[in-house]
């Protein structure tokens, strides 16, 4: 007899009104059928916008200014706790023990935090911010730091910076645990392009940047050492710009790659195996303004978060070609932001 192991998924959600979520919700995916089903919420907190799920235990944080109370929040099976964010609206964060990063969109600075041996978050070590603006007046009238990302093939943090157009690139050193973030490049994208977020192929070799506000995507190539642009692209075909490209997912064999339009309610596909990226297909989302989307760990899932229609919707990946078919299943939550596969 087959045993029907259900995955299980963390959802990020804004709680502020009208939504009527209370904190992280908690959701399971069928991986033979690809039905989802909302299970009891996780823990209640406000705006908890992006979530890391790691063997040691759950992290997220209140997407709110530091008056109002943002701070970053630590779940494990044995306690949790929590440390206030010196910076306004946090958007996202990434883990490389011993530190943990986390973007602040409104302020534009970047927090660093020590981790102890458990995973749970200790002091802040270091404060990155570098000044600057856009040539967007409505967008990028200051740094608008959207994602953090540690490398996993070398000792540097990566900060994408919306509000300036450009990528920052820190070195540092875990061995002393240093307060000491060593700016080694800043790379210059596309004038007005607002990138949002970035992936990395496996060998760190190649960077995918979607950008914002132009509704693009920006490849980077490393060449000699430093990060150089090497093809930029047009997301959408014959479609005005909603300046609301938002997430970006590169599958696990590296063929493909999916971007999630949200002013047109869209996800992109793009065959990027070769130097040049081929558009392949742009998929309705199944509700409105597809804010985050996820792979499931086996890759035969899509699930995509979408904010404005309040639900979470199962598509169907074909593995061998990319292609997406809507499964049919969804599930409730109100303004759901962020999705994370649960890591026991």
């Amino acid at each position: 007899m087959t045993v029907n192991t259900l995955l299980h998924f963390y959802v990020g959600t804004y709680t502020d009104a009208p939504s009527t979520s209370t904190g992280i919700a908690h959701i399971s995916l069928d991986p033979h059928s690809g039905e989802l089903k909302r299970l009891d919420d996780v823990i209640p907190i406000r705006n908890p916008s992006y979530l890391v799920s790691t063997k040691q235990g759950l992290y997220t944080f209140s997407e709110t200014s530091s008056a109002e109370g943002a701070k970053l929040q630590f779940i494990s099976s044995c306690s949790s706790s929590n440390l206030p964010i010196a910076g306004d609206y946090p958007c996202h964060l990434d883990i490389k023990t011993p530190y943990l990063a986390i973007a602040n969109y409104g302020s534009g600075n970047t927090c660093v935090f020590q981790l102890d041996e458990t995973g749970k978050p200790q002091k802040l070590l270091s404060e990155l911010y570098i000044d600057g603006e856009g040539p967007n007046a409505d967008r990028q009238q200051s740094p608008h730091a959207h994602q953090v990302t540690f490398l996993a093939h070398s000792n540097q943090l990566a900060i994408v910076d919306l509000g300036t157009d450009h990528i920052h690139l820190y070195d540092y050193d875990p061995s002393a645990i240093s307060d000491e973030f060593s700016l080694t490049q800043s790379i210059a994208m596309p004038s007005g392009s607002g990138p949002r977020h970035l992936v990395f192929n496996k060998n760190e070799t190649q960077a995918y940047v979607v950008c914002e506000l132009s509704e693009t995507l920006v490849i980077l190539s490393k060449n000699k050492g430093k990060w150089v642009t090497s093809h930029q692209c047009d997301l959408l075909t014959d479609t005005e710009n909603g300046e609301a490209a938002s997430a970006i997912r590169l599958s696990d064999d590296e063929r493909f790659l999916y971007v999630s339009c949200r002013a047109q309610n869209k996800i992109c596909l793009l065959d990027v195996s070769a130097m040049v990226p081929i558009k392949l297909a742009e998929y309705d989302c199944g509700g409105r303004f597809p804010r985050d989307f996820i792979f499931s760990t086996d890759g035969k899932w899509l699930l995509v978060a979408n904010q404005h229609s309040d639900n979470i919707v199962c598509f169907h990946r074909n593995k061998e070609t990319g292609e997406l078919v809507p499964t049919g299943y969804q599930c409730a939550i109100d303004a759901p932001v962020c999705l994370v596969e649960f890591i026991e």
